[in-house]
């Protein structure tokens, strides 16, 4: 019998819902014990377009979770995706007192309180507040202020909003299907809690997730988030072109993408793409795939690039580009990326460590693994930054345990 405490989490991607049961012991050791997928439905843009299809996925996904990790759902945290997410950064100054003295955790608090404060559109709500940096009586640069004696406190943070209606809608999916939205995260913020290392967090590094129908990324540094972003170009674009330049239906062009992908044409021998103008169906060739999709992978680090905008920043980014997601797995997707950004580059798709991480199928499950990572202890032991969901969740093991009366961990019956 189980007897660590069990995360249930689920990923809604653009094609796949995906679906993960870690458990973690009390010295914080994480080992997956059940995992199942699902192909989206009714899902686009991180927003359940078709509610019906959409609630009628999650239903199937679960008990397929269900079966595989034989435990009962009763609710789940989730991911939020989607171009709907702004981020803004803000700044907020907070007087101290009448004369100098030591600044305390609640001034830090009501800092934060007052950077949240700015103008929003009326359709969002904050989703992320994280301190980037704060000045002490105009000090800048002070990391951790708390114990410092000054009159003046400010800081800047880094927020993240999304859609209040695309929220809705999917805590309407999730209810719909008969199971609890227990707490969402950013995927992004979710997938950098599981594959940056704390070197990295410190250092600085930009997590790339090449996505669906969008990619997304996000910049640590000095232990927290300082900027994020989406650009709407992913693997499904990678897919279309080259449906469009071979000739081929697009279910065709993903199996070419996944087993024979490559997106430099410096790794394979060099071909006239005349052949992509004629009427008649081109023959494939790796030269051929990589004159395709080396255009559409160098747009997409670009625009990453362009999106950032910071070069001297992104340069000074010592720990470099970690690249993941289901659109960087072509061959040479790394190399490009270290061109385009002029920075090291590593991909990661599962933390090393992970305990039965050999069980899980290939896929991108580093957004699920995230949100268990976040939320495996107290809110007040998440990263430092990261703002607390709107929840926790419990999973209780079929006639094994039981709910205690009042939330909390979960308790095993005598």
């Amino acid at each position: 019998m189980s007897e660590g405490r069990l995360i249930v989490a689920c990923d809604f991607g653009t094609t796949t819902f995906r679906a993960l049961v870690t458990e973690v012991d009390h010295e914080g050791s994480f080992r997956v014990i059940g995992h199942a997928e699902e192909p989206a439905q009714g899902f686009r843009d991180g927003d359940f377009a078709d509610l019906g299809a959409g609630s009628a996925a999650i239903a199937r996904l679960m008990v397929r979770l269900e079966e595989a990790a034989d435990i009962y759902v009763s609710g789940f945290a989730y991911n939020i995706s989607g171009s709907h997410l702004r981020s803004v950064r803000a700044t907020a100054g907070l007087p101290i007192g009448p004369g100098p003295r030591p600044i305390r955790h609640a001034d830090l608090d009501e800092a934060r309180t007052r950077a949240s404060a700015m103008a929003i559109p009326f359709d969002h709500q904050i989703l992320s507040v994280t301190p980037v940096e704060y000045a002490v009586d105009r000090v800048r640069g002070v990391i951790d202020p708390v114990g410092r004696v000054g009159s003046q406190l400010e800081i800047q943070a880094h927020l993240i909003t999304g859609s209040r209606s695309v929220l809705h809608n999917i805590e309407n999916a999730i209810t719909t299907a008969k199971y609890k939205p227990l707490g969402e995260e950013i995927d992004v913020l979710a997938a950098a809690a599981a594959l940056l290392d704390a070197r990295e967090r410190q250092e600085g590094a930009m997590l790339i997730d090449v996505g669906g129908l969008c990619t997304n990324w996000a910049v640590h540094r000095k232990g927290s988030i300082v900027a994020s972003g989406s650009v709407p170009l992913g693997g499904w674009h990678l897919t279309g072109d080259l449906a469009h330049g071979l000739r081929i239906p697009r279910e065709q062009a993903e199996d070419v993408k996944r087993t024979r992908g490559v997106v430099l044409r410096s790794l394979v021998d060099q071909v006239p793409i005349d052949v992509l103008f004629e009427e008649r169906r081109p023959t494939e060739t790796p030269g051929l795939v990589a004159a395709i999709l080396e255009p559409r992978m160098e747009e997409i680090f670009t625009c990453v690039k362009n999106d950032f905008g910071d070069a001297r920043e992104l340069a000074a980014l010592k720990a470099g580009v970690v690249l993941t997601g289901g659109g960087s797995r072509c061959r040479g997707t790394r190399a490009l990326c270290e061109e385009v950004l002029d920075l090291p580059v590593r991909r990661a798709y599962l933390p090393e460590s992970l305990a039965g991480r050999a069980s899980l199928p290939d896929g991108q499950w580093a957004t699920a693994l995230g949100l268990g990572f976040l939320y495996a202890g107290c809110e007040d032991e998440r990263p430092r930054g990261a703002a607390p969901g709107r929840g926790g969740w419990l999973a209780r093991l079929r006639g094994r345990w039981r709910r205690p009366a009042e939330g909390g961990e979960l308790s095993a019956e005598a």
